[in-house]
């Protein structure tokens, strides 16, 4: 699944397309698109893992979900799930689910939360994180109204480098650790958006499909851990179980 930092890299590429004006749209989306015709692309903008296409009379939420993809003036052989026309250019989603929302954004989405927005703040994210004091700190980092736009890989290199074991319960890490656990998760989001971009993301890896811990050349257990069942990789050694 796509992490907010490749959401980001995704806005940018379609920021040639805001203030243009839609000549077509469909796809095989529940969604209605007819509304769409004739509309002026506002905004192009992103809450975590979510794409937002902002109208003067709605926003469609773009989620790509597990295996979702966009192509900009290019076609896949399977038909797309949702696209905009814009006179000779074209938007393809594939493998997407989309949404209109017609309330003000402001009024559904709390940018406070999103590790990847300038509105984001440590405090007001340690307030909520505490709410869920007797959950593992792993379901937790997935949790998208808390950590918005944190993935898999986000969680497992977080946790790494705060040196806090996945199955450790939050009311028990100590209220310093947990700050570093907190800006940690927006510091490594940065640095995955730049990696990203330099095509160098997996060569940096420290945790996520690695098979040694550097710190203490202990092999990571790989385990499938938490609500969330995704696979975490973490060393026993330095990361502390707080429990």
């Amino acid at each position: 699944m796509p992490e907010g930092p490749s959401l980001i890299i995704l806005a940018e590429q379609l920021k040639p397309f805001e203030r243009r004006t839609v000549t077509g749209a469909g796809g095989y989306t529940d969604m209605p698109t007819a509304w769409i015709k004739g509309k002026r692309l506002l905004q192009i903008a992103t809450w975590g893992k979510h794409l937002l296409l902002r109208f003067s009379t709605g926003t469609v939420r773009v989620h790509l979900r597990l295996f979702g993809s966009a192509t900009i003036n290019e076609r896949k052989k399977v038909n797309a799930s949702f696209f905009l026309r814009f006179g000779k250019d074209e938007l393809n989603f594939y493998v997407v689910q989309t949404q209109l929302i017609t309330e003000k954004l402001e009024g559904i989405y709390d940018w406070r939360t999103d590790v990847m927005d300038r509105k984001w703040r440590a405090s007001f994210v340690e307030k909520e994180v505490k709410k869920f004091e007797t959950e593992k700190i792993g379901d937790v980092l997935m949790n998208q109204k808390v950590f918005t736009g944190v993935g898999n890989i986000i969680r497992v290199e977080t946790l790494y480098r705060s040196k806090i074991h996945p199955e450790s319960i939050v009311g028990k890490i100590p209220g310093a650790v947990l700050k570093v656990l907190i800006r940690q998760a927006r510091r490594y989001s940065k640095e995955f958006l730049q990696q990203r971009k330099d095509g160098t993301l997996a060569k940096n890896w420290e945790a996520y499909q690695q098979e040694y811990c550097h710190r203490d050349d202990r092999e990571f257990l790989v385990k499938v851990v938490g609500k969330t069942k995704r696979k975490t990789y973490f060393c026993l050694d330095c990361q502390k179980l707080y429990k």
